[in-house]
């Protein structure tokens, strides 16, 4: 992902990359990168996705957006 690119870890429980991409291409206008990371917590490394974004206001409108809000549950 470029340094330049704002992101944000998503969960994938409920939701599938394919599910994410068709939403990005229905309502964003910029670049996107959904990269895989690893982040240490609590001593404890877990995966994680990471989506980010060119265009700042994209992701604010992902963020609040149904498909955001209902992938954090």
């Amino acid at each position: 992902m470029p340094p330049h690119f704002v992101n944000t870890v998503v969960k994938l429980d409920s939701l599938t990359l394919i599910d994410i991409e068709k939403w990005i291409y229905e309502n964003c206008r910029g670049r996107y990168s959904i990269t895989k990371d690893v982040i240490l917590k609590d001593g404890v490394s877990r995966s994680v996705t990471v989506l980010g974004f060119e265009e700042p206001g994209d992701l604010t409108l992902f963020a609040l957006s149904g498909v955001a809000q209902n992938n954090q549950k």
